[in-house]
């Protein structure tokens, strides 16, 4: 084993990062619910300034969503410069997580 990995390793042994790498699987989770619930109840695209985006992380979490076919990105009305709707699979996954008391 490298410098590298030996690097990598003490790294993921501290809470600090045990904390995001945790982070890393639980928050898509929370976004694709955020814009699931506030869809089931308008039916409409959720703007982008309704969701609580820290920097990177949160918009890196956007595009793994829309890669892995989750939710949809679409130009949105004159107030937001995106809404994002869930796709069926997305939904899917939604309802099967609420069942489960995952999210």
């Amino acid at each position: 084993m490298g410098a590298f990995e030996k690097f990598i390793d003490l790294l993921k042994q501290t809470e600090t990062m045990r904390a995001l790498l945790d982070a890393l699987e639980r928050e898509p989770a929370k976004l694709l619910a955020t814009i699931c619930r506030e869809y089931e109840e308008t039916k409409k695209a959720v703007p982008d300034h309704h969701l609580n985006l820290a920097g990177y992380f949160g918009e890196a979490i956007l595009r793994a969503l829309v890669s892995a076919n989750l939710i949809t990105k679409e130009r949105e009305d004159r107030f937001s410069l995106y809404g994002y709707k869930p796709t069926e699979l997305g939904i899917k996954y939604y309802k099967a997580m609420l069942e489960e008391k995952k999210i």
